[in-house]
């Protein structure tokens, strides 16, 4: 929900928290301002003849009260996000909304309940993220159980969702613009000293267009093996899609990623890996089951390119899939300073027909190169520079010129003030 004024609600608790915060409870007041500055002339599409280099800059601005004391735990926070621009001048246009707001309940030593509208994210963020780069984020109204011990972790989570409390009788959620209607998912992560092996299954239900509570139930799940040992560590994970889509056609589909890394001298450490999304075969004409795979509420950005010509991959690669072979360099030059290279060559992974014909499969190259300074345990910068390489199949797949070289750049202004911290009381 929407304000125009800074809710008074949230004042009253947040002195209410600052006057216990003395006697038995711990209470922190933390900011975010992050505005980011963009050059753009080939993010999400190459450029042509027609088009011309674009600026834009958005900003993040975030206040959130964290709470706890004994078996209780609490955050709230507060978020506006805008384009520098966006609205005109002279006027009050609401731009305020809550980002998360969720409670979390020791039940007993090991178990606890995490209520409210909070952010969802586990492992490598691969299938359930807080999408961290987009300026908006991403946060979900659900309760989650959770068991946790030194080598255990379980959690099991629910959502559902309605657009009004009018629905007296039935379910109804024709107008939840596109969201899920209801959000499932187990997880469980052991660890066995530099072996920790993770198991996640997600189910998502949409409702069947045109009904009034039929429900098409997607399933994706898989394990997750990481091994470390020393300065090497190397992931394998695998998942599996199944159920029906929202048209309720049958989905049958499978994602697998290898990557190994080594870390020299504390300095310098090194990612070689793949990722190989299914996709459908444009040459078998009978083939009613979607075979694109989808990386449901994930990141895009932090793996299939910083230039973002990927990010929903059954959209973005028109069903045809994907392979990605990356190498990634990271060098930390000091305590405040770091750099990173990454290398992506992109290829679809099953045939696609343009104007009767199947295309090349190669798509492009792309380099991305970025920085981070921290001047202080507050203030962080960070910025980039991304160009990408096509070839003929490119522009069919996301459009362009492909014989002109992609190219974007950004920087980027973290700011993280700690606003009140209050004495761990025992």
């Amino acid at each position: 929900m929407k304000t125009k004024t800074f809710p008074f609600s949230f004042l009253l608790t947040a002195l209410f928290l600052l006057s216990s915060a003395y006697t038995y409870s711990q209470v922190s007041i933390d900011g975010e301002l992050r505005p980011r500055f963009e050059y753009r002339n080939g993010y999400k599409k190459f450029p042509d003849s027609t088009t011309t280099p674009g600026f834009v800059v958005s900003q993040r601005t975030r206040l959130a009260v964290k709470y706890s004391i004994k078996n209780l735990s609490t955050k709230i926070t507060f978020q506006d996000t805008r384009i520098w621009g966006d609205d005109p001048l002279k006027t009050d246009v609401a731009g305020l909304l809550l980002y998360e707001g969720w409670a979390e309940l020791g039940l007993c030593k090991n178990l606890s309940i995490k209520i409210g509208r909070q952010e969802i994210s586990y492992d490598n963020e691969r299938l359930l993220s807080k999408i961290n780069w987009n300026i908006k984020g991403m946060t979900h109204d659900a309760a989650v159980i959770k068991f946790k011990t030194d080598t255990w972790n379980i959690d099991l989570g629910s959502a559902f969702n309605q657009t009004t409390d009018a629905n007296n009788f039935g379910t109804d959620y024709s107008g939840g613009a596109g969201n899920y209607k209801t959000l499932n998912y187990l997880w469980v992560s052991k660890s066995i000293k530099d072996l920790n092996v993770s198991a996640l299954g997600i189910a998502d239900g949409f409702q069947k267009r045109k009904t009034l509570n039929t429900l098409y139930v997607r399933g994706t799940f898989g394990p997750i093996i990481k091994y470390k040992v020393n300065n090497f560590d190397v992931a394998l994970r695998g998942f599996y899609q199944m159920g029906k889509d929202t048209a309720g056609a049958d989905i049958k589909a499978y994602y697998g990623s290898l990557n190994t890394s080594y870390t020299f001298f504390n300095k310098l450490n090194t990612l070689i890996g793949c990722e190989y999304f299914s996709g459908n075969d444009a040459l078998d004409t009978l083939n009613t089951e979607i075979n694109s795979f989808s990386t449901l509420y994930s990141s895009g950005h932090a793996f299939n390119g910083n230039m973002d010509f990927f990010t929903d991959m059954p959209k973005h690669l028109k069903k045809a899939g994907l392979i990605d072979a990356y190498l990634n360099l990271n060098y930390k030059i000091s305590e405040k300073a770091s750099i990173r290279l990454d290398y992506h060559y992109f290829m679809l992974q099953n045939n696609y027909l343009y104007k009767k014909e199947v295309i090349d499969k190669n798509l492009c190259s792309e380099i991305d190169l970025s920085g981070k300074i921290i001047f202080s345990k507050d203030v962080n910068l960070t910025l980039g520079y991304s160009a990408a390489f096509g070839q003929k199949s490119m522009g069919i797949i996301v459009g362009g010129n492909y014989a002109t070289i992609a190219n974007w750049g950004w920087v980027s202004l973290s700011i993280t003030p700690n606003f009140f911290k209050s004495e761990e009381k025992k």
